[in-house]
């Protein structure tokens, strides 16, 4: 299930949000609309920084991926 939060603000505002989310993260109390994040301590990750500036915009992303073996295997038992 995907939760989204999007925000608007200065560079200042912007890199603050990041500081504490962040640290947030790093106790296990991030929250993005209304749910924790989890992020498991047993699986392989997969992260990766993207960044674009051209002429009309620039963008940075962050993220962070991991596969949950559990959700696939209880998938393929509904699909049967």
């Amino acid at each position: 299930m995907k939760h989204k939060e999007e925000y608007l603000g200065s560079k200042q505002e912007c890199l603050g949000y990041l500081s504490e989310a962040f640290t947030k993260l790093l106790k296990n109390k991030l929250v993005v609309d209304g749910e924790t994040v989890e992020i498991p301590d047993d699986k392989e990750m997969e992260y990766k920084v993207k960044y674009d500036n051209d002429v009309m915009e620039g963008s940075l992303s962050l993220k962070i991926a991991w596969a949950n073996e559990i959700e696939e295997e209880e998938e393929e038992e509904e699909a049967e």
